[in-house]
């Protein structure tokens, strides 16, 4: 036997199931170590730097600049915190991103980096068309499955998708 509800009973009672399925949820998406509501905490994001004109600069270490220095700022600026710069070699900085001792890692990363099967990384926020294959797709490392600080750095760089903001400035840097 069939049981027929009317329409609206059904959608109440389909309102009512997810409405279930939604309080067993804790924040979506997950970090599984925290790192975005640490970071909202401190009030300070972590952020390694390496050198790679035009993307990062480091002419001040206390104030680094470039594209993707101005960038994380204005991430951090958004989202009320303040940005802890931090200059180490490399691969000490990838350690502390995969251990979460970093919330990102900036310097002119593509999707071809060397680690990207270890660490997170942003959605691609800039094409340059000089360079060849992937090498010319830019992203920013994560740290490994920090899913909520990920996203709500890609919904700012999604809404900071304008190539003349970067193109202007690559031109610049490729004056003599």
């Amino acid at each position: 036997m069939l049981l027929l509800l009317p329409r609206s009973a059904a959608a109440s009672l389909a309102g009512l199931l997810v409405l279930l399925l939604l309080c067993g949820c804790n924040r979506w998406p997950e970090d599984p170590r925290n790192s975005l509501s640490a970071a909202e905490q401190r009030g300070t994001l972590r952020v390694g730097v390496i050198a790679s004109p035009p993307w990062v600069e480091l002419s001040d270490p206390a104030a680094p600049g470039g594209l993707e220095a101005e960038l994380v700022s204005e991430f951090a600026a958004q989202s009320g915190m303040q940005v802890e710069w931090q200059h180490q070699g490399i691969e000490h900085q990838v350690e502390a991103l995969k251990n979460v001792e970093l919330d990102l890692l900036i310097g002119g990363f593509s999707t071809a980096n060397p680690w990207k099967a270890e660490v997170g990384q942003t959605f691609v926020y800039f094409r340059e068309h000089g360079q060849t294959g992937s090498l010319g797709e830019h992203v920013l490392l994560t740290a490994p499955g920090e899913n909520a600080l990920l996203m709500s750095l890609e919904r700012f760089l999604f809404s900071r998708q304008q190539p003349e903001r970067y193109l202007s400035r690559l031109r610049e840097a490729e004056q003599p």
